[in-house]
């Protein structure tokens, strides 16, 4: 790399203490110390959750999880696990005496048990390709579980693989994903489904007798197991736990998914959409015996998100939902549809769980300055109360301050976003602006803490992180306003966002730079064959070509959707779109960034508009990092590409940062 010794003094500059006002300036290593929440569940008894944490291994250079128990009346937090690879999907029993949970200790990812008050994890299954998830049944005797297919002529394929003769046919001998059970004392396991189509989401009824999952048609070749949340066509199939006969359930053309039994087992609602990718996304409910399923959530504005949850009487059903850059907690009455919002404000309420009982339930809480803590409150949202306070060190770092802000784009139409100011901020003072694009289309951005952006509010830059027309959040309407426009009008929308930004006196316009990944790296490509206003850009995972992208991708779908058909019955839309057909008028300096395995974005993707930026003599930097995928995951990797991306905008706003004090 040019300037590698410079590269060297930003990366020890990220690490250094820097002391403003008694508080800490945030580092990248301070951002990979936050750690993380999921999976909460509380006990039977609701005095206890069980959860996974999660944090930097800076030995084994990743990101691991391991099990805490935390009680519900102090808060007081016990590590349950401490398997070498971490483990994942915690569980309990009905009966409230064992904790599952995933783990890789042996022979791949398999269910381990383990006492709920501690002590030695015993390994309940040993699938040859692992398991994927499960749930206990009722009785807490059976968990069911789903584990990938081993092919019938595995001897033969892998004689082939030895002896070099292993052809791979391409969507030819494919491996699908089924339902099993197993007896937790005795061992004994049950195959329930076969076929050609892959189950995922079991769930017993509450009686025992039978068992509701989703499946799809899609599976897995070789290696590389299909995950069917990906499939648009799922539907819901109700199956005999002693083994027979499935009955399909659901007939919708679309996702039906997340199926959750009704606590008296005469219904099951589930989330379904009406369309491929843009759909509002609702809670159904169908009676277990078969029938018409009923939209709940019609008249709610915003799509659901996660799995629904039953209160104990059958009445209510929780579930969680965006509204604009925050997530909130919501119930809709079984009866009627009625909905209420129960946790609500300027803050995420995140993944939740309510308690068996139905007398308390249990989420993850953030906002822009503080990271994921576990709360509790009552049924319908009050009493709240903190337990967890997982990272206490960020009391000791200087938080940079955000503002949600709305401007107008194109129409008239109202956009919001987020704009995180620099830390130490001066109002008058104008700063340099970082132009951040989130992926999707269909995504947006939440004023929640984000530490990698504080670190470049630590470094003296603004944040604009827009949520244009496309974005999720803001009604369907909104979400699918970008189709068959993707690059026009929500570009006009960021761009609007730029202008507000500038004229607010908060950025300076001869210094604003653009980045984004994914649909982002899509849209900053984009960007820089459209405008010369910013002095550099960085993309990662980027799409160049949409044409050749729709033969590359696994989501090939996508781009029906957004493009209104197929390349061949469209190519129009396509070209015109696509950032290659513009790159002749490129001249905004670009870094692109690539994990070597993508499997969404192929990396030619990056490649092809580097050698066309190359050739024509525009400066042009590529990185490629090795054993990613779409995102970059690897802890030394964050790092390093967060020190080239600092460097990469320095140099081209001329900023030079006080390097005395850096000791090498």
């Amino acid at each position: 790399m040019k300037r590698f010794p410079t590269l060297l003094v930003i990366l020890a500059m990220l690490s250094i203490v820097a002391l403003s006002a008694g508080e800490r300036r945030i580092t990248i290593e301070d951002a990979l110390a936050i750690k993380t929440v999921s999976a909460l569940q509380i006990s039977p008894d609701g005095r206890q959750i069980v959860c996974a944490i999660n944090e930097w291994d800076r030995k084994e250079n990743r990101r691991v999880n391991h099990l805490h128990l935390i009680r519900v009346e102090n808060g007081q937090t016990i590590r349950l696990t401490n398997g070498e690879k971490g483990e994942s999907a915690p569980h309990w029993s009905p009966d409230g005496q064992r904790i599952a949970f995933l783990a890789d200790r042996d022979k791949g990812t398999q269910i381990w048990v383990i006492p709920a008050n501690g002590g030695e994890a015993e390994k309940l299954t040993s699938e040859e390709n692992g398991v994927t998830s499960f749930q206990w049944s009722p009785d807490s005797r059976q968990i069911a579980f789903i584990t990938r297919d081993t092919p019938a002529d595995k001897e033969a394929r892998e004689k082939r693989k030895r002896d070099k003769f292993d052809t791979i046919t391409i969507d030819r001998d494919l491996v699908y994903a089924h339902l099993w059970t197993i007896s937790t004392t005795t061992r004994e396991k049950k195959r329930l489904t076969t076929g050609s189509f892959s189950v995922e989401t079991p769930r017993w009824s509450p009686d025992g007798q039978s068992i509701v999952y989703a499946a799809s048609g899609a599976g897995s070749q070789e290696s590389i197991f299909t995950d069917i949340s990906n499939d648009r066509d799922t539907d819901l199939f109700i199956i005999p736990a002693a083994g027979g006969a499935a009955r399909q359930l659901t007939t919708n053309p679309f996702a039906d998914a997340n199926p959750q039994w009704s606590p008296d087992g005469r219904s099951i609602a589930y989330t379904a959409g009406t369309n491929s990718w843009a759909s509002k996304i609702d809670i159904m409910l169908i009676p277990a015996a078969g029938g018409q399923p009923r939209n709940l959530t019609s008249r709610f504005s915003e799509s659901v998100s996660g799995s629904p949850s039953w209160s104990p009487d059958g009445r209510l059903i929780y579930f969680s939902s965006g509204l604009g850059v925050y997530a909130q907690v919501n119930t809709v009455a079984t009866a009627d549809g009625t909905t209420a919002t129960i946790l609500s404000g300027n803050r995420n309420f995140g993944q939740f769980d309510l308690a068996a009982n139905g007398q308390r339930i249990a989420f993850t809480l953030n906002d822009s300055r503080t990271p994921d803590d576990i709360w509790t409150a009552s049924p319908v949202g009050s009493e709240l109360r903190q337990l967890t306070t997982l990272n206490p060190q960020t009391k000791e770092l200087a938080i940079a301050e955000s503002e949600v802000i709305r401007w107008r784009g194109p129409d008239n139409l109202e956009i919001e976003g987020i704009l995180l100011k620099p830390l130490g901020y001066e109002a008058g003072r104008k700063y340099p602006l970082i132009l951040q694009i989130h992926g999707g289309p269909y995504g947006r951005f939440s004023d929640n803490f984000n530490a990698r952006n504080q670190v470049w509010a630590a470094n003296g830059y603004a944040i604009l992180m827009p949520n244009p027309r496309g974005s999720t959040g803001y009604g369907n309407a909104f979400t699918v306003a970008n189709i068959g426009d993707w690059g026009g009008k929500d570009y006009q929308d960021i761009i609007a966002g730029v202008d507000a930004v500038v004229a607010r006196g908060v950025a300076d316009p001869q210094r604003c730079v653009v980045m984004g990944g994914s649909y982002g790296g899509f849209m900053t490509f984009w960007t820089v064959t459209q405008t010369d206003r910013f002095r550099a850009a960085i993309g990662h995972a980027a799409i160049s070509d949409w044409y050749s992208f729709y033969g590359q991708s696994d989501i090939p779908g996508l781009m029906e959707y957004g493009f209104k058909g197929t390349p061949w019955d469209v190519p129009e839309n396509y070209r015109r779109w696509s950032p290659i057909s513009f790159v002749s008028k490129v001249r905004t300096p670009l870094m692109i960034t690539h994990g070597e395995r993508d499997l969404r974005v192929n990396i030619q993707q990056g490649e092809q508009f580097y050698r066309s930026l190359r050739k024509r003599g525009v400066e042009v930097v590529f990185h490629r990092y090795p054993r990613e995928g779409h995102g970059i995951q690897e802890p030394n990797h964050i790092i390093d590409l967060t020190a080239r991306q600092i460097e990469w905008f320095d140099n081209h706003l001329g900023i030079r940062r006080e390097s005395a004090s850096v000791k090498q």
